[in-house]
């Protein structure tokens, strides 16, 4: 007798599949990361303007890096989905795990490429996420946003994020620029109050 045990976490987002029809008709797959997307995040990430790439944590005009993204496929502390338009890769959208007091706890980043945003795409790629945390059992998933970005903002609180805190010039350009960092959380499940 077969016993079914449950999947794990990494196994769900390997069969994850979403195909998904925005509203001018532009058809988008939502899939995990694989280990052949390299060369499309070295297109996406090579072609950024100065101003998105002041907005990454890392040089990501650094070849290497689509190397890093690519093999983020094998890591089980990232929960990495991209979006793709017939053969391109136009967006990443991922869950960074907690891990011990925070196993609780993600936090998501997500980045489209210039000509595929204010389309439903970046919306699309949360909503996914959301359902993967609910799934992973996740309470809670935090974003952060750099003030000067008011429309990265509103999207998520649409998406039933809150704003949490402000940490006044938290985050650091490229160039030396203190930004201040907008704290937002999507709690999909409050803690029970009573002891």
């Amino acid at each position: 007798m077969d016993s079914a045990r449950p999947m794990s976490g990494v196994e769900q987002l390997a069969r994850f599949r979403q195909l998904v029809t925005m509203p001018d008709g532009i058809r988008v797959c939502l899939r995990p990361v694989a280990p052949g997307d390299r060369d499309a995040f070295e297109a996406l990430f090579g072609s950024l303007s100065v101003e998105d790439l002041q907005y990454f944590r890392g040089d990501v005009s650094d070849p290497a890096a689509a190397v890093g993204w690519a093999e983020a496929a094998d890591d089980s502390r990232l929960f990495p989905l991209v979006a793709v338009v017939g053969d391109q890769l136009v967006g990443n959208c991922t869950l960074y795990l907690g891990s011990g007091s925070t196993r609780h706890i993600a936090e998501i980043r997500v980045f489209l490429a210039r000509e595929f945003r204010r389309r439903g795409i970046g919306s699309a790629m949360l909503k996914a996420q959301i359902e993967i945390a609910r799934k992973l059992g996740l309470q809670q998933i935090i974003a952060e946003v750099v003030e000067s970005r008011p429309q990265v903002a509103h999207a998520f609180e649409h998406l039933g994020f809150q704003r949490e805190c402000t940490l006044r010039d938290h985050f650091m350009t490229p160039s030396g620029e203190t930004l201040d960092l907008i704290v937002m959380v999507r709690y999909l499940k409050r803690a029970a109050e009573d002891f």
